[in-house]
């Protein structure tokens, strides 16, 4: 067993006795990740916290790498369980000391700075833990998982809380969330260099008015299959060959494919997008990034994409890949494009490449077929409507 003490106040916001208190201290991420579990809905009847997507929480990460000022103050509120602490106060120790300070700050009766104490076993699993996470497991495992330091983060911790209140408060804290719109961000900003402070909030990956940080994601993180190759003038280099509007089509096929998982999730969004699309950069990496390859129009991007999101939520509905474990899906996606080798898009077509619903529903019915072709070990190319039959070199 293991004892934490933390220093900090306890507060009882309204005057009703029967008020659930609360504790708030700071503690360091990777000490809190010791001793503070989940419960999620997904395995417990009375549990308040969706499932873990690892995918935000290496957002979070990311955006303390991307500066080295950028901070994260909200909180993270979480429950302790009936008698799992003990609070002992000081505030008649600090009263004696004369410093001419009213340490309650005007809230007589309803703050007591002290220490809560309280014990546990790390062997446990986390769901047994002494205190549950109620809302900001993503804070929590993001920031914990920024290697360079072990943050500080401040900790609002329901005291004596029980399931309800636990699942009061997680229905309350959510459904109180507002986006903050572009014209009061504009008024925030008024009086500051708004080039810098744009700047730094793309590069974080947060939304800036009208300007979305997606793009620049995946033009400029060289994690991206589609570094520096995107077409706008953001992009100096020589190297641009995708339209802009094929990975905005792209993005816009995957959310709508995946909508009960991806609603008002942009970070996932893009990390599994990108994660799609390096799996098709391995697959083919002497076409790749190449203006004269058929793989790089828009029209083929599209059809790809959507021939692939399409499987790739068929493989989710059968459980067979997790969507927001990036190597989950990378493992899936090597599966899909097997099949499709590269002397489909080497070969001559029968038809021009052009951006219409025709031509993309015609590349998705030849990828079809080269599956189908694979599993019934025919020669890829057999009833395809695409390559030129004279190109098509067939064995014997």
């Amino acid at each position: 067993m293991e004892t934490r003490k933390y220093f900090g106040c306890l507060v009882q916001q309204r005057e009703d006795n029967d008020t659930t208190r609360f504790f708030v201290f700071e503690a360091r991420v990777k000490d809190v990740k010791q001793w503070a579990g989940i419960q999620r809905i997904q395995e417990f009847s009375e549990g308040t916290q969706r499932v873990l997507r690892k995918t935000r929480v290496r957002h979070i990460a990311r955006f303390l790498e991307a500066n080295a000022i950028n901070t994260i103050p909200s909180n993270i509120l979480m429950a302790f369980s009936p008698g799992a602490t003990a609070f002992t106060s000081l505030s008649q120790q600090l009263s004696q000391l004369e410093l001419g300070i009213d340490f309650s700050n005007r809230c007589d009766g309803l703050l007591d700075w002290g220490v809560l104490e309280f014990t546990f076993d790390p062997s446990l699993p986390e769901h047994l833990r002494p205190a549950l996470i109620v809302d900001g497991q993503h804070r929590l495992y993001g920031m914990s998982s920024f290697e360079q330091e072990n943050l500080p983060v401040l900790i609002v911790s329901l005291v004596e809380a029980t399931s309800q209140e636990q699942a009061f408060q997680f229905i309350v804290v959510n459904s109180k969330a507002v986006r903050v719109n572009a014209t009061t961000a504009k008024s925030i900003i008024a009086d500051v260099e708004e080039q810098a402070l744009e700047d730094r909030l793309l590069g974080a990956g947060i939304q800036y008015g009208e300007k979305l940080p997606t793009l620049r994601d995946i033009n400029d993180l060289p994690s991206s299959p589609f570094y520096k190759l995107l077409k706008w003038e953001h992009n100096r280099t020589e190297t641009q060959v995708v339209p802009l509007s094929a990975i905005e089509q792209s993005l816009r096929f995957l959310r709508t494919t995946f909508a009960n998982f991806l609603e008002d999730d942009e970070d996932s969004l893009v990390e599994i997008f990108m994660a799609i699309w390096r799996v098709v950069q391995r697959r083919y990496p002497t076409i790749w990034g190449q203006a004269e390859s058929k793989l790089m129009t828009k029209v083929s991007i599209n059809a790809f994409n959507e021939f692939i999101a399409v499987r790739l939520k068929a493989a989710s509905d059968f459980g067979l890949v997790e969507i927001f474990d990036i190597g989950s899906v990378e493992s899936s996606v090597t599966k899909i494009l097997e099949p499709i080798v590269q002397e489909f898009w080497d070969s001559e077509w029968s038809i021009r490449i052009q951006d219409n619903a025709n031509v993309r529903e015609q590349i998705k019915m030849d990828l079809g077929t080269i599956s189908d072709n694979y599993k019934l070990q025919r020669y890829w190319s057999e009833n395809l409507n695409l390559p030129l039959p004279l190109l098509v070199h067939r064995e014997g």
